[in-house]
């Protein structure tokens, strides 16, 4: 049976030893470990610094283990902290010289381009030309609207808008997607209900299906995720299932500066 540990972030999670430099928001500092096993997928892991340490000593030894602070993690803060702190060979600065012009203000911007999303779900076919705006909390809901955060379709069908955050390695940065998910009637009811009430960031995690196209990767329809509302104001956060699919991989496991670099070039054809 695997160890476990209570976490205050995630609850109870198998348990990681890392030295002490990179814990919490460490970024950056180099990640050493033995290759992963079957029966141990989160092996001992310590910096750069410490590395030094280890090969100055000839490994690690009762006298250079003297040098090492070891801290207890959880499996999710372990990963988190290895996807901040592996280098890379390429970084987030190398991209500081590529220009490209916005879609939405037609200006010319230059470094890397870390948001791209949706205006409408993928079924918000063009047969739909009644948009109505004006739909509110107050105002109950039309069988067929789309807003900036909020789609109903024939009454039938509901959609959310909200952000898959990607952590790219080697930073504390995210690849937002703008993407939009489908909800139950009764949770949308209660979302849209409670649009600017403070007490909706208790509401628990809504269960949801990927409901847009993202061509960057194979078919992402009805992908199966969870949203996390958060504060009025601010887009739920969309945590996808752990599959096998490119884009869970990319979230739980972290996406590289270089397929940052790909997806910008293909999104932004001016970028130079």
């Amino acid at each position: 049976m695997l160890d476990k540990t209570e976490c205050s972030i995630h609850g109870p999670q198998e348990q990681a030893f890392v030295c002490s430099h990179l814990v919490g928001d460490a970024v950056g500092l180099g990640f050493n470990r033995d290759i992963p096993a079957e029966n141990k997928q989160f092996p001992d892991a310590w910096c750069d610094d410490c590395e030094i340490i280890r090969v100055a000593h000839g490994g690690w030894t009762e006298e250079s283990e003297k040098l090492l602070k070891v801290s207890l993690v959880c499996a999710r803060c372990y990963e988190r902290s290895r996807i901040r702190n592996t280098k890379t060979s390429i970084t987030l600065g190398d991209l500081a010289a590529l220009r490209w012009k916005c879609g939405s203000c037609e200006e010319w911007h230059s470094g890397p381009c870390l948001d791209f999303g949706y205006s409408s779900p993928y079924y918000w076919k063009n047969n739909n030309d009644q948009v109505d705006y004006s739909t509110s909390p107050n105002e109950g809901l039309a069988k067929t609207f789309l807003t900036t955060d909020f789609c109903a379709i024939d009454g039938e069908y509901f959609f959310v808008r909200g952000l898959i955050e990607l952590p790219i390695v080697g930073t504390g940065e995210h690849l937002r997607w703008g993407v939009w998910g489908s909800l139950s009637r009764q949770n949308f009811e209660t979302l849209f209900r409670m649009d600017d009430d403070p007490k909706r960031v208790e509401l628990p995690p809504m269960f949801s299906w990927l409901s847009s196209h993202v061509a960057e990767y194979p078919e992402t329809l009805s992908l199966k995720m969870y949203a996390h509302i958060q504060k009025p104001g601010s887009r739920p956060h969309f945590e996808l299932e752990e599959t096998d699919h490119p884009l869970s991989q990319e979230y739980h496991h972290g996406i590289t500066v270089g397929r940052v670099k790909e997806i910008m070039l293909r999104r932004l054809p001016e970028a130079r």
